[in-house]
């Protein structure tokens, strides 16, 4: 009946509650996965965002370097693509010197710098086959495999693009025994110095320059011009003065006329991208046209110092310059910069993304089995709360009961005495039912207190280390006579001198309440001894009470309020609170009350006080 009552009301309860937490879950599932999704693939593709980032700012500045370079080489004038040159800002006169790219290249980009003719003829800064001393001797087996690598690969591809020669007449250098003296050279047209921001406004320009033919000549046969230099006979100066001889007759000079000046016509210099050495390579190209022909000339990037140059910038990732593909960013027209993260790097961030969706999981399953679960203690809440409405209401009647049983043994024997009925012989045992009517009613009245202090956590216990075996005999005393009128032995066994840290009032309410309980739930056996008996256990003592009854059917309700150890109808009166509140001042003093079946039958409760 009890189970039928409350049953609705916690059904309803569950099923709103399940209807509420299963909205607001799928709710916050639909709208949280949607963001853990987003959230995953912004994780998954930021390296390769990151990659991309790279990438144009690694072209952007490998661009820049690639353009200074094109810049410096474009002021640079042709004539020092060989490897003697004429410089026309040294005095004047037959003198060559080497050129500045005899040594090799200044930019640690270019590898080497070469020029050919339209016949395939390749010549390069460092080597001087006329005059070997002049090549440079360090790397001299390098020089010749760059040159020999240049005649393979690049002069096929550049002869091709080359005019047809021309046949003109080359002009012979200058004798240095001539005695007419030289006229002033006209002044070299030199190309203006192009912006250095732009490769397209530095290197597409055609430049026009207009030299002096004897500074062409001697740019067009430096050898010879050397060779001259250097046997030209030294004329001894004297150490004598000479004589003073007096003025000569002027002589007139015929006029001399100024040679035309040499125009020469340079190409832009442009990337290119042409094989050399079995791998494509960038390669910067310029045409030079002179009376005595169209050369070719440029330098070749040195590819490892690239490809060095790219690792270096691409920290913890993995860059590639290539010459072909759509991918990436364009650094020079044809080649392209891509810049990719690196395995561990991805799957890392599928790990970070995986771990997004866990985290996510683990927080719903978490909040939602949260959410369940309060939602759960509130259903078993309304359910125990009409549980303890219906206790407290059982409660009350048998409060009612258990005091009005007393009250009426009271009034009974009161109306007796009052009124001179009954038998005068008996006004002694009237009295002293009376008495026992009315302790009775003290214990119901007192355990009801105590269990209202319990709930209230006022329950007031001090304990104190005293004489224990004097407590335990004044308790014994007090109930014997109780016992001896319900036919029940008491057998006390506590030895003298044992002592412990209890409280009086509590260890004779929790004494008390094990002996009555044994008297009662004893009634029917054989033998109805109870026997109550005290042992130390190191910094234990242990007080037992033991009877011979039927012991206790359910033992896992036996210490909780308004349960009985036994079921059925024919249980004797009482509460349901002896146990509970002997429990409870049990461990206020530091101690524990357990029951344990006892040997041969009936039930053995254990008092455990901490030793004095």
């Amino acid at each position: 009946m009890t189970a039928a009552r409350t049953l609705p009301r916690a059904i309803s309860a569950a099923v709103v509650l399940a209807v509420l937490v299963a909205a607001l879950l799928g709710a916050w599932f639909y709208s949280g996965w949607h963001d853990v999704r987003a959230r995953q693939q912004d994780v998954s593709n930021a390296p390769r965002r990151a990659a991309d980032d790279r990438a144009q700012v690694l072209a952007r500045e490998l661009t820049g370097q690639l353009e200074a370079l094109i810049v410096r080489e474009v002021r640079r004038p042709y004539f020092h693509y060989q490897n003697l040159m004429h410089d026309p800002n040294a005095s004047p006169g037959l003198n060559v010197s080497p050129s500045p790219l005899a040594r090799g290249a200044e930019d640690a980009l270019v590898l080497g710098y070469f020029q050919l003719d339209a016949n395939g003829k390749v010549s390069t800064p460092t080597i001087n086959d006329d005059v070997p001393a002049l090549s440079e001797p360090q790397q001299h087996a390098a020089h010749q495999a760059f040159r020999a690598r240049v005649k393979q690969d690049l002069s096929p591809p550049l002869v091709a693009m080359l005019p047809v020669p021309a046949r003109a007449p080359k002009t012979k250098p200058a004798s240095p025994a001539r005695s007419t003296p030289p006229s002033p050279p006209p002044p070299v047209t030199s190309p203006p110095p192009p912006p250095a921001t732009s490769v397209a406004s530095a290197s597409q320009q055609t430049q026009v320059i207009q030299v002096d033919p004897k500074v062409y000549s001697q740019n067009s046969n430096p050898n010879q011009v050397y060779s001259q230099q250097a046997f030209a006979p030294t004329v001894p100066v004297s150490t004598q003065t000479a004589p003073v001889l007096p003025p000569a007759a002027p002589v007139p000079v015929p006029p001399v006329s100024v040679p035309a000046p040499v125009t020469i016509t340079i190409s832009p210099l442009l990337w290119r991208t042409l094989s050399f050495d079995n791998k494509p390579s960038l390669v910067a190209v310029r045409q030079v046209q002179t009376p005595d022909g169209t050369f070719a000339q440029g330098f070749v990037v040195n590819p490892s110092t690239l490809a060095d140059w790219v690792a270096s910038k691409a920290n913890d990732m993995v860059a590639d310059l290539r010459p072909a593909g759509i991918d990436g960013a364009e650094v020079v027209p044809g080649w392209r910069l891509t810049v990719a993260p690196r395995p561990q790097r991805l799957a890392q961030a599928d790990l970070e993304a995986e771990a997004i969706a866990r985290t996510f999981l683990v927080q719903f399953f978490a909040i939602g089995t949260l959410a369940v679960g309060a939602a759960a203690f509130v259903v078993v809440l309304v359910r125990r709360a009409e549980s303890l409405a219906l206790e407290r209401s059982r409660f009350a009647a048998t409060a009612a009961h258990e005091l009005r049983t007393p009250l009426a043994g009271l009034r009974l024997y009161g109306d007796l005495l009052a009124d001179g009925h009954g038998d005068p012989e008996k006004v002694r045992d009237y009295a002293r039912r009376m008495g026992e009517e009315a302790a009775r009613l003290g214990r119901v009245v007192s355990n009801v207190l105590a269990f209202s202090q319990l709930e209230r956590d006022h329950l007031r216990i001090e304990a104190q280390a005293g004489p224990l075996s004097d407590a335990l005999r004044e308790v014994a005393n007090r109930v014997q006579p109780t016992l001896d009128r319900s036919g029940a032995t008491l057998d006390v066994d506590v030895p003298s001198e044992l002592r412990a840290s209890f409280d009086r009032d509590a260890l004779a309410r929790i004494i008390g309440n094990l002996i009555d309980n044994a008297e009662k739930y004893a009634r029917d056996a054989a033998d109805r001894t109870i026997r109550l008996s005290a042992r130390a256990r190191g910094a234990i003592v242990e007080v037992a009470v033991e009877d011979r009854g039927h012991g206790v059917a359910d033992a896992t309700t036996l210490f909780k309020p308004f349960s009985r150890g036994t079921s059925g109808n024919d249980n004797p009166a009482g509460l349901g609170l002896g146990l509970a509140l002997s429990l409870a001042q049990a461990r206020a003093m530091g101690g524990d009350l357990l029951y344990e079946p006892r040997n041969g039958g009936g039930a053995r409760f254990v008092l455990r006080l901490p030793a004095a």
